[in-house]
């Protein structure tokens, strides 16, 4: 038999936040826990994103509930893992503009609550009031979330890491896995062999390619995406203080930063010359939304990679067959700050055998293969 140096209960691939909250709650439960990370914890698509907490995803009651079900853990953060999130209260504003649109999204509205959201349809008016840059006159309805909260995700990451650490899990970081044998266990990768008796893939947009290893077909990949931010606005003395507002027509979202805003519009082709295109887009679609904000210029703020799928939600579940000892978590399109709490637990959960806390149907394998193209 293997030392333990060289083999374990549980090896996950992957140290974003989703991969570190898997080992943290892995390692509380008693679960010996082997995380192999190829970079540093957190530097991949954890950093890339909005820096946001939400529990409401429009036309995602799943969604919703997976983030719903990770909020005491995310508020108890600070005191049980010691480290400071640095939380703003954001509050989150979707912005509806026509009258099927607004039609469909609050038909959806009781599902959310049903999952735990905390939802409440505006008028345009009341809107405006939450966020005065927007235009009235450009809206027909809005939903307020209040649940929605700035955080820095590289102390969520330090925060679980370390607790994980604390409880006896080994994390190893310039790791890189380079091959996986489904059947034995075995995972070589650039600092040695190993071998476990469940491995976890929480490897974000290289999900895809790490199950490939193991001979698996994974639909996560990797999509370029930037987050621009303003010039300070004109007039401005004091910062601009909105919600995170979303505006699913045109994906645009925006925040408050300094005395501009930030301002994203995820999912852009990698393909030469797209990029630019875009761009131009996207200092188009500002102003068609906020009038005040007419001629801000645009920068990069960061430029990366989300890792999707084809329902634009999670994978999390277990391989079957020859892949049984597969367990995979990835694919969650920039949200793994709200969704990491609750995937964490749902993996320990399946290592153990035991049912998880949510129906995984919409994050599963079949679901997901199915929107694939033939």
């Amino acid at each position: 038999m293997p030392d333990r140096k060289n083999s374990t209960e549980l090896l996950i691939i992957g140290g974003g936040v989703v991969g570190v909250s898997i080992a943290y709650h892995c390692a509380k439960a008693g679960i010996d826990v082997l995380l192999l990370e190829k970079d540093q914890f957190g530097t991949a698509t954890t950093s890339q994103t909005a820096r946001a907490f939400r529990t409401y995803f429009p036309k995602k009651p799943h969604d919703s509930e997976l983030a719903v079900r990770g909020l005491t853990e995310f508020n108890s953060f600070a005191a049980t893992m010691n480290t400071d999130l640095g939380l703003k209260h954001l509050g989150l504003l979707t912005i509806l503009t026509s009258p099927e649109q607004t039609a469909e999204i609050e038909a959806l509205l009781p599902a959310h609550r049903a999952a735990g959201a905390d939802v409440k349809l505006l008028t345009a008016a009341q809107a405006v009031e939450y966020n005065p840059w927007l235009d009235a006159a450009t809206i027909e309805a809005a939903v307020w979330s209040p649940e929605c909260y700035r955080v820095k995700p590289e102390a969520m990451v330090k925060g679980y890491a370390d607790a994980a650490a604390k409880l006896g899990a080994r994390l190893l970081t310039g790791a890189e896995v380079t091959g996986i044998d489904a059947g034995t266990g075995a995972v070589s990768t650039t600092v040695g062999e190993f071998t476990a008796d469940s491995i976890v893939i929480a490897a974000g947009p290289w999900g895809g390619e790490v199950a490939k290893l193991a001979g698996m077909e994974l639909p996560v990949w990797g999509q370029f995406a930037e987050l621009l931010y303003t010039d300070p606005l004109a007039e401005r003395e004091a910062d601009t203080d909105m919600p995170f507002t979303f505006h699913p027509v045109s994906g645009l979202k925006t925040m408050g930063r300094g005395k501009g805003f930030l301002v994203g519009l995820e999912r852009i082709s990698k393909q030469e010359g797209l990029r630019d295109v875009w761009f131009e887009a996207a200092v188009e679609e500002l102003p068609k939304w906020y009038p005040k904000a007419a001629g801000a210029k645009l920068h990069s703020a960061w430029t990366g990679t989300l890792d999707v799928t084809p329902t634009k939600s999670g994978l999390l579940g277990r391989g079957d067959g020859e892949h049984e000892r597969i367990l995979f978590a990835a694919g969650f399109t920039g949200h793994g700050l709200a969704h990491a709490p609750t995937a964490g637990r749902v993996i320990r959960d399946l290592h153990r055998g035991v049912a998880p806390e949510i129906d995984l149907t919409p994050f599963s394998l079949a679901t997901n293969l199915a929107l694939m193209p033939a």
